[in-house]
This record gives structure tokens, C-alpha cells and sequence, in this order.
């Protein structure tokens, strides 16, 4: 499952990568890519620690580091740069805003359930994650349900925004102590399947109101 991983991560990353050689790229577009590169670093412990000494880390370990880093990037590509063109703060979109806490809201339920049940050391990668994921899922959720603008940008990113949901549920169950192997092993393949698909999926809407 680590190879796996590194591997979608390293196929991100050269995706990205290319996409950014081959045309102009907003900001946003290269947050994502620093994002998948953060994702590529934590792999890169995992997959090193199994090439010396023959199976995956357990417990916290430094590459967990890597996988909040690419939610942070994530948080900031809406923060900083989609969500102000989105959402100009008008009470009409309050509804729209208030719904979108169900994202972050069940990233807390899955977490706090998770202390209860296996405790607070086994639930450690899913809490180092769940602010980051939270808040981004949050932004992704409103982004999705919103109604579109005169720039066209909720309309295009659409797509993008339900296909990074469905990346932090994956990500979440993946994380999750105590589950069965067969559950673990799903989440974990669409997750890497996501993971290499996700610079594609948004350069196909950045091109639509970037370009």
C-alpha cells in the first residue's frame, strides 16, 4: 500500500508539474501542486523506512508531517486564493455557508469516535489531520453548493470541489484504527487514485476561468 501511494504521489507531482511547464498557471493551480509535493514527502519517509527495514512505520511517524502539510496547502489555495472570488460575503449565502459544516463536522465526529474507541495514541495521524481537513472540506462543501457567480468559477470548479470531498473522506477511513483490512485497503487505493488524478481534475476547471 505504500508503494501504492508514493506512487500516485510522485504521478501528481510530475502531472502538476507539466501542467506548469506547459501554460501559465495561477496561483491557486501551484498551491496544489506544493500540496501533492508535501503528500510526496511523507510517502517518501514511509517508502524509505520499508526499503531499510522491511515493513511500514507504525504508529505517528515524521511522514504524517507531509500528509498535514498537503492539507494546509489545500486550506490556503481557498483561503487565500478561490474563496474571496467565490463568496463576497453576501447574507444570501449564509444557508450555503451553514450547510457546509457538515464536512468538518463529521472529519470531528470520525475523529472523536476514533479517541473513544482505540484512544488517543492510535487516533494520533487522524488528529494531526482533522483541523486542516476539516476547514478544507469545509471550503470544498460550501464551494460545491454555492450558486454560481458572474466569473463562472463555481460552476467550472464544481467537479473538482466534490472530487476533493470525496479525496478527504478517503484519506479519513484510511487513517481510521481498528478498521478491517478490506476497508483499510479500499480507502487506500482510491485515495491514491484520487491523490494522482487531483492536479488533472483542477487544471481542467482552472482552464476553463483562468484561461
Amino acid at each position: 500500500m505504500i508503494a501504492l501511494r508514493l506512487g500516485a504521489a510522485l504521478a501528481a507531482v510530475c502531472l502538476g508539474g507539466m501542467l506548469c511547464v506547459r501554460r501559465k498557471q495561477p496561483l491557486f493551480f501551484k498551491i496544489l501542486l506544493f500540496a501533492a509535493a508535501c503528500y510526496l514527502l511523507g510517502a517518501l519517509f514511509e517508502g524509505g523506512w520499508q526499503l531499510v527495514y522491511g515493513a511500514g512505520p507504525e504508529g505517528f511517524h515524521v511522514g504524517y508531517l507531509g500528509y498535514a502539510g498537503m492539507w494546509f496547502f489545500l486550506l490556503s489555495s481557498y483561503f487565500g486564493a478561490i474563496d474571496r472570488l467565490a463568496d463576497g460575503g453576501e447574507r444570501a449565502y449564509r444557508p450555503y455557508r451553514l450547510a457546509a459544516l457538515i464536512a468538518p463536522l463529521l472529519v470531528l465526529a470520525l475523529t472523536i469516535g476514533s479517541v473513544l474507541r482505540q484512544g488517543a495514541a492510535a487516533s494520533l495521524p487522524l488528529l494531526l489531520l482533522a483541523i486542516p481537513m476539516g476547514l478544507t472540506l469545509y471550503f470544498a462543501l460550501k464551494h460545491l453548493l454555492l450558486p454560481d457567480v458572474e466569473m463562472g468559477i463555481i460552476r467550472v470548479m464544481r467537479p473538482y470541489n466534490g472530487y476533493l470531498l470525496l479525496l478527504g473522506l478517503s484519506q479519513a477511513v484510511s487513517l481510521l484504527p481498528g478498521t478491517s483490512s478490506a476497508v483499510r485497503t479500499a480507502s487506500t487505493v482510491l485515495l491514491s487514485l484520487l491523490l494522482a488524478g487531483m492536479l488533472p481534475m483542477a487544471e481542467a476547471g482552472v482552464r476553463k476561468w483562468y484561461m
